[in-house]
Parts: C-alpha cells; structure tokens; sequence
C-alpha cells in the first residue's frame, strides 16, 4: 500500500509494515487520532482496539536499536542474549530485523533515535522507563558481588568491614555504587568507566571487571547480574555470585528490563507483548544459557527463583521531595567524614603519584566531580585542570554536576572559574541539565551565577520547555520563579510553553503527581497568569486551546476558556478547537468545548440584554475545575 501523507508518522512506522488486509480498518482507527497518543491518554476502547489491530497486523521488518559493543546483552556479531531475544519474536511476528548501532550511555538515546526514525524497537530498557513505552517486563535481574568460588568470600551486608580492606572493582554508573558510597565505602575502588568505544576495544566493556576478578586482579566486582553469570556459565569461570538486592531498602538493586517503543506505538507494543508471552519457553531458555540470575517476578514473562526485594519506597512522597528540592552533597559529605577511614581519603600525595604515573588531570577532575569531593576538586584546579575542558562523555565538570543534581559542587565550580553557559559535546548547557533532572537547588545556583535560561537545545528547546516537555515540574516552577521567559516559542513547530502543557492531560496515580511536583494544570495557571498568550499561534497556526482539543484534556480546557482563549478561532484549514476534539473523537473536550458555546450565547430578556452580558464575566459552571 501507498502510505498517504495523513497517516506517514504511523502507517509508515516500519516501512510500509501493513498489509492491504488490515489496512482500511487501520486507517479509519488511525485518523480518529488515535497515533497521536500516549499510552495514558487512550480510553478502554482504544485499548481494546489497539489489541485488536495487534493481533492481526503484520509487519515485514523490525527497525531495532541495540548497542555495539556491550556482552553479554548485545554486539554487532548480535552475540548477546538480547540479540537471540530480539530474533525469536521477530520470528514470531515473521518479520526480519535491521540493526541501527548506538552506544546505550549516549545521552539522547531514545529521543534521537525514535525521533530521526531510526529504530522501532530499543533492546533491553528499564520497564517504565519514562522516556519510553516498554513492554511487558521480560526478566527481573539484581546486581551482585562476583568473587573467586575457591576465595570462600561471603560478604555478610553493606558495612561488613571487608568491603573496606578487599579490592573492590565498581562500574561509572551503577546503583550499588550509590549503595556502598551511602554505607561509606567510598575510595580506593577501581572504577571501570564507561566508554563510547567499547565494541572497537573490547576490554571497556563493564563485563571486563568480572574477568580481573578471575585474573586476580580484583577481589570482589560489584557488577549487574547478567555480567557475572555470562562468565560463570557461558565460559565456564570458577567464580561465586552473591546477589545483593536484598542489603538495602532505599536504592533498588533488580530490575525489570523490557523492550521500548515509542510512546505512542501502542499497537507495536501490543504485538511485542503477544510475541514475548508466545515465546515464554524460547526465551527462558536464552537468559539460561547465559546464565542470567533472574529474581522473583510475577509480571515478568520469564519468572526467576531468586528472593525479591519487594517494594523499596515506604514514604516515596518524602523521598521524592528531598531528591529534587535538596542539595543532596550535604548527605555525601556527612558520610564521607562520619565513615571514611584514613586509607579511603585521597590525598595530595596520592593525586601526585596517580598524576606521576600517567594519569590524565581533567579526567581526575571529572573523577572528583563524579566523587562529590570538594578538596580534591580544589587540589586538581590547583595543579592546572582544566575546569572548562569537556572529558571523554563530553561534559564539563559543572555538566557533570549538574547531572549529578550537587548543588554545592556547583557553586564549588562557578566560584572558580567554571562558564555557567558552557555548552557539552550535544550542545546542552548546565542549566538545561538541571531541569531535565528536576532539581531546584542546582537551577537556583546556576541562574544566580548568570546561566543564561534562555540558552536552548540544538532542538530549539529552552530549560523551561525542556522541564515541561519532560514533565519536570519542580524545575518549571523554580525556571518561573527565576523569571523565564514564558511566551518563548521553541522548537521547528514553534510551541510556546502553554502549548506544550496544553498536550499533557493530568497524569493519573499519587506516583505520577509525586514525581512531577506540580500537576499540569498548576503549570497551565502559573504561565496565564505569568502573561502567557492564550491565544498565541504556532508555526502551524494552531492555539493551545486547539492543542488541548487535540488531546483530549477538558480540565486545561476549562482554564484557557476562563482564560480568554477564543473558541472561535480556527486552522490554517478552517478547523476551531471543537472541530478538532470531535475529528478525534474526544467526547470529553468536544463536550466541554460545546458547553462554553452554548455559556456564551445567553439567552436574551426583552430588552435584548442577556442576564450575564458584562465584560469579563464567565459561567461558574464552566469555569469549575476539579
């Protein structure tokens, strides 16, 4: 089939993927808006639709996304246990696959790559990863402690003392080094950065630190589960793993990993969803062979015999709370000198040495950064690091921090020098950083220091867009705060902030509105009544009010009525607002919509007055938001 221009951002979704059979049902199913939307803004009935469309769509190739070089997940030899599982369920859905090569560190990876239309499918994501749809959770794996078996090393907890005395291999980004940092275990750990290069050099891959623990290298590797069990079962090493979620109830050490789509890909979900259900077998066989250790999980769909942790959050209010609106180094701090043990500091003397033999000053200084360690921080500036110079993840020290949502380093580093408008290898400032990570104490530090709030993305999109687009509400409102513009249009669409907010519905569940801080509609209020135009028009000529029409979001409707948004205006092609929610079929905007026509077409007395007819005056009724 021809895919028609009305229907290129889905029917074409893998190249023409629809058979002639199926494709008038879809279609009609598609031009009621339905690929537009997010897996929270479809109804029952749509859901129900989609499962249907699902089941009888047929697709002739998978476009998947899958890094190069990271055993034993995945390769370009596609050797890894995420390749073979990508191979049966396109078996199952008798499609062939074509492999777009990406490191999965690169920052960007899912809004790149679903955005240039590279790939369809991205191999081995967190389940409800945010940025994502994902599937249903195939695996659930912890993180474990590797030793030598002949060793006889059992580590009792996270503050049994030898952690403090063996050598202790770590990888960069890793939640159990988080853990061992918070239980003081926090210096002289060999720590295997992660790199963009590792399919060309394959000793950067973090596997690599579960063989120095066979080489006698290391004594105990802390390494996610799949890492430890490819060497104990597909090379045949004499190591012991140790699981270690179960040691700590705040960081979550098992994970579920599933497969991404993008958000608004919910057929394609559906038919991974039924391939992988029809493939249970095929599949547990796979992450067998590999010797993936797999944990309790009811909703997975290969179940594992390891104990579950269970639920990590008691009062996830509160610790979301402090995880976005506090300086969390003072936490670190207090740690480092309430636990650390003399042999843990890093001194002058040991920098020098390190430095004597080779070791690259800036990265020692991305290193500190990274370690939250102020003095060691001072000491590199001390000796010439560049405090400007991007490493080799392409970021800045004051980048760095900013991911790191550390606050005090921040100051730390503009006080010495550091460009608060640096920009990294990607084209993103400190700032822009901040507000994808929520977190006000690192915007405030910045805009105080001069960050400029109106830098934008190489996307167009300026920290303020970005933190709504992301649904960082906590940074949107500290932006405000700060005086971000708020009518900046951005982007190739040209969406002012308003317009943005407009396409988000209120996010249902108590841990959704947790994570935002502020809803949507307290955002919606905060730019009106900031002067945000109501009525301004994107590059494409559509209001906010015809976006919010559009996605179905009748409470954000309510407000820009109330606002003084004009029902009445219409598209370049001559739709209102009303015409788009009916094309859509969004029964509750459309109805919403049909109300404030009819509230304000009062009925008139003899003297042709209306009882409510002076300036300003809006229908309660209406207006009411809940």
């Amino acid at each position: 089939m021809t895919c028609t221009a009305v229907f290129t951002a889905f029917l074409c979704f893998m190249n023409g993927a629809i058979e002639l059979a199926q494709a008038e049902e879809t279609a009609e199913f598609l031009s009621q808006g339905f690929a537009d939307k997010t897996w929270d803004e479809l109804t029952s009935a749509e859901h129900t639709k989609a499962k249907e469309i699902a089941r009888k769509m047929k697709i002739d190739t998978l476009r998947v996304c899958a890094d190069p070089g990271n055993m034993p997940l995945s390769n370009e030899k596609r050797e890894g246990f995420e390749n073979k599982i990508i191979d049966i369920v396109a078996e199952k859905l008798d499609a062939g696959i074509v492999y777009f090569w990406r490191p999965q560190i690169d920052r960007g990876l899912t809004r790149q790559t679903f955005d240039n239309y590279e790939c369809d499918v991205l191999l081995g994501m967190p389940a409800h990863y945010e940025s994502v749809l994902t599937t249903t959770p195939i695996y659930r794996t912890p993180y474990v402690f590797v030793t030598r078996a002949d060793d006889g090393i059992v580590i009792k907890d996270f503050d049994d003392p030898r952690l403090q005395e063996l050598r202790l291999g770590l990888f960069q980004h890793s939640g159990l080094r988080l853990v061992l940092s918070k239980h003081g275990v926090m210096q002289d750990i060999n720590i295997h950065v992660l790199s963009h290069d590792a399919d060309l050099v394959p000793e950067k891959q973090p596997w690599r630190q579960v063989q120095q623990v066979v080489d006698g290298e290391l004594d105990v590797a802390g390494v996610f589960g799949p890492f430890a069990g490819f060497l104990k079962t597909m090379r045949g090493e004499n190591i012991a793993i140790q699981p270690v979620n179960l040691m700590d109830d705040e960081i979550p050490l098992e994970f579920d990993l599933a497969l991404g789509v993008q958000p608004t890909n919910i057929v394609l979900k559906y038919m991974l969803d039924n391939a992988l259900e029809e493939s249970r077998d095929e599949i547990a066989d796979v992450l067998a062979e590999y010797g993936v250790p797999l944990v309790q999980c009811s909703k997975c769909v290969v179940q594992g015999d390891l104990p579950s942790h269970g639920t990590f959050f008691t009062d996830r209010q509160k610790k979301i709370r402090a995880l976005y609106l506090t300086a969390l180094t003072k936490t670190r701090e207090a740690l480092k000198k309430d636990q650390a043990s003399a042999d843990q500091v890093v001194t002058e003397k040991r920098l020098d040495q390190w430095l004597n033999d080779g070791a690259n000053i800036d990265e020692e200084l991305s290193n500190a950064v990274t370690g939250t360690d102020r003095e060691r921080t001072a000491f590199l500036l001390g000796r010439g690091a560049d405090i400007n110079k991007l490493n080799l993840m392409g970021l800045a020290p004051l980048h760095t921090a900013a991911r790191a949502r550390d606050s005090e380093m921040i100051a730390f580093l503009i006080a010495h020098g550091a460009d608060p408008n640096r920009l990294d290898r990607d084209g993103w400032t400190a700032l822009l950083h901040a507000a994808f990570r929520n977190h006000v104490p690192s915007i405030e530090a910045l805009v105080q220091a001069g960050a400029d709030m109106e830098i934008a993305s190489p996307n167009g999109a300026t920290p303020l867009a970005i933190a709504i687009m992301e649904r960082k509400y906590f940074a949107a409102d500290a932006l405000m705060d700060a005086g971000a513009k708020l009518d900046e249009a951005v982007g190739s669409e040209g969406l002012t902030p308003l317009m943005v907010v407009a396409s988000q519905p209120l996010k249902k569940g108590r841990a959704a509105r947790f994570n935002q801080g502020m809803s949507s509609l307290d955002v919606a209020r905060r730019l009106i009544e900031g002067g945000a135009d109501v009525n301004a028009r994107s590059k494409n000529g559509v209001t906010p009010l015809m976006i919010a029409a559009s996605h179905d979001n009748p409470p954000l409707i309510g407000i820009l009525l109330q606002s003084g948004a004009d029902p009445n205006v219409k598209t370049p092609t001559g739709q209102t607002a009303l015409d788009i929610a009916k094309a859509n079929q969004n029964k509750a905007a459309a109805m919403q919509l049909e109300l404030s026509t009819k509230r304000r077409t009062p009925k008139t007395n003899k003297s042709g007055r209306g009882p409510d007819d002076a300036p300003g005056k809006a229908s309660a009724a209406l207006m009411e938001v809940k």
